[in-house]
């Protein structure tokens, strides 16, 4: 069975069939409501006599719970199920924090192929919250995740919380990005109350990077993180220095658009900027139904003088995206450490422009150190939240047939 998003619902119909008979006489139906939970366990609950909930928690996936239901609409009858969650599959590829292996428990923290390591450490500090909401009361708390390892903050009771918890990760080649996931913490299934990816590409060693990062798929709501490298000496433990020249980075903020094209028959779009610089490319979060986006992102690249090129688009969850217009950020003659502002015309399209700021970081060698990166905002790419669920079922009950 396949379920969709971070809920689903188990429908189980109760038929007779008679002897020497090709047909199935329908007798009853009941419901199992489901859902995952931040901890990497599943909920389960329905609705018992005089309407009552049942609830059940499956702690680890490969924890088989058993349930008595009642069926609905009729005056008696029950039937007992037994549920196992076999694996959590995310659709970016990872899997669930306990992955079923036969009776055990295997954690994703293994992996038969290694992560190759940079030789850093990367600190990440959640130091708080603001404006968030959810559909009850707010107890939020944080799930991290980088590369196969999963960290979670301790669980807040405001809306505008203050954590100040720090992790350490250690630092992945060929993997620039965070994963966070806020929740609130619930009865029966956290609820998740946004998400968001963050950069972690171009950090500086003794350079701590503080930022506030809006939250994906909600109206509201901010997180503020403090991240930094520290380089580990193997045989010491100790922080090294920086090996090899640096020669700064470019940080792009993507403010704003306006007067852009619509894109769809009831004359809006749904814009988000590709922004390809060389031959990395990043992408803003999707403002939908709007021809005046406001996005206030902050992109980073390391300043090499390729060519910087912001492509908007027109988001379409089924169609090829559209374009709604390009332009060229001309950036190789600004002075260092100085932010240069402007409006740009799109070209290839009847009108709209968009309002950058752009700034060439070029950090004193002697004082790198000490250097405070500047507050910037990191989003995360829209992506799908969406959840596979696989459950294996076996149902007791003797001479009757179940269809799912």
């Amino acid at each position: 069975m396949v379920l969709h998003e971070e809920t689903g619902t188990l429908r189980l119909n109760l038929y007779n069939c008679p002897p020497n008979s090709v047909k199935f006489d329908f007798l009853a139906k009941c419901e199992i409501k489901m859902k995952y939970a931040a901890d990497d366990s599943t909920a389960f609950w329905a609705i018992g006599h005089d309407s009552g909930v049942i609830a059940k928690h499956a702690e680890f996936c490969g924890n088989e719970v058993e349930m008595v239901v009642p069926f609905e609409g009729v005056t008696s009858g029950e039937l007992t199920v037994k549920l196992v969650v076999k694996e959590w599959q995310f659709s970016d590829g990872s899997l669930s924090l306990n992955k079923f292996n036969g009776s055990s428990r295997k954690s994703t923290y293994s992996s038969s192929s290694p992560l190759s390591r940079t030789g850093r450490k990367i600190n990440v500090a959640i130091m708080e919250g603001k404006d968030l909401i959810s559909s009850g009361k707010c107890d939020p708390y944080v799930k991290l995740q980088y590369g196969k390892v999963l960290q979670k903050t301790r669980t807040a009771h405001t809306s505008n919380p203050f954590w100040n918890q720090k992790f350490e990760f250690d630092e992945i080649v060929d993997d620039g990005c965070l994963k966070i996931k806020c929740y609130s913490e619930e009865t029966f299934g956290d609820e998740n109350i946004g998400s968001a990816r963050v950069n972690l590409e171009g950090l500086l060693e003794g350079s701590i990077r503080d930022i506030w990062v809006p939250l994906e798929k909600v109206n509201s709501g901010e997180l503020r993180l403090q991240i930094d490298a520290v380089r580990v000496n193997d045989a010491e433990g100790s922080r090294g220095s920086v090996s090899g020249s640096f020669n700064g980075w470019i940080e792009l903020i993507l403010v704003e658009a306006k007067d852009l094209i619509a894109a769809d028959i009831i004359g809006t779009s749904d814009p988000y900027v590709r922004v390809q610089y060389g031959s990395l490319k990043k992408r803003t979060k999707v403002m939908y139904r709007t021809l005046n986006p406001q996005w206030n992102q902050t992109l980073e690249f390391p300043d090499d003088g390729s060519p910087l090129e912001l492509h908007v688009k027109d988001h379409n969850a089924l169609l090829p995206t559209s374009s709604i217009g390009d332009c060229v950020v001309e950036y190789q003659g600004l002075p260092s450490n100085q932010m240069y502002e402007k409006w740009i015309p799109l070209q290839g399209v009847k009108r709209g422009e968009i309002h950058v700021r752009i700034t060439r970081k070029v950090p004193e060698l002697q004082t790198r150190s000490s250097l405070e990166a500047d507050a910037s905002l990191t989003k995360s790419h829209q992506i799908s939240n969406q959840v596979i669920m696989c459950y294996s079922f076996s149902f007791l009950s003797l001479g009757w047939y179940i269809f799912l």
